[in-house]
């Protein structure tokens, strides 16, 4: 079975795209608490408990369906939490520049998917209830980039969540988020800050 999340898809031209993505419930005899390896039971009877609100694990999922550039390039978030997010990119023939290391746009591109999913991971359940888009990006090449890839981006989600708790309906935000690239042995290989216009979205 699965459950529907509407999810609102921002451009860079300000126009909105809704779209639904399909997240794999569990399974009738398995709740969200056994699935992260806490035991509960259900009496007969009794009332159905509610709903599980959307975890990191149902977010994540959900990002990584909704980018089809992203999907074609095979970046994928691999890590999303309330303060931070991974994404990897693949050691593939079609991601590498005329000398044989990564393309520099594949590199813009995974550091993007990291810092998405952290702004995204940091709103947690108010995700679906602002508009972020990319406003301004910087990026940096330190060194040549070889084999699988890793984004690692930080954000503080406290501040994110409280600086969204004290704005109206319509209002306005920029949020900051940098990633950094690494090689498969730890080399620090670029690093890209990203500007992030922020709306909260009509309740």
């Amino acid at each position: 079975m699965f459950r529907r999340l509407r999810v609102t898809l921002s451009t860079e031209f300000d126009t909105d795209i809704d779209t639904d993505i399909d997240i794999a419930e569990p399974k009738r005899s398995e709740t969200v608490l056994e699935r992260s390896g806490t035991q509960t039971t259900h009496q007969p009877g009794a009332p159905a408990a509610p709903a599980a609100a959307i975890g990191p694990d149902d977010l994540r999922a959900a990002i990584n369906e909704l980018v089809p550039f992203q999907k074609f390039v095979g970046a994928r978030l691999a890590e999303l939490g309330a303060d931070g997010a991974v994404a990897t990119l693949p050691d593939a023939p079609h991601l590498l520049n005329h000398v044989g290391t990564g393309h520099a746009a594949a590199l813009f591109l995974v550091a993007e998917a990291a810092a998405g999913g952290a702004l995204a991971g940091a709103l947690g359940e108010r995700v679906t209830t602002v508009r972020f888009v990319l406003r301004a990006s910087e990026i940096r090449y330190l060194r040549a980039a070889r084999g699988q890839l890793r984004a690692v981006a930080d954000v503080s989600g406290e501040d994110v969540r409280a600086r969204c708790s004290r704005l109206a309906a319509g209002e306005r935000f920029e949020e900051v988020v940098s990633s950094l690239l690494y090689d498969p042995a730890g080399d620090h290989v670029a690093t890209a800050q990203f500007t992030y216009h922020c709306r909260i979205l009509p309740g």
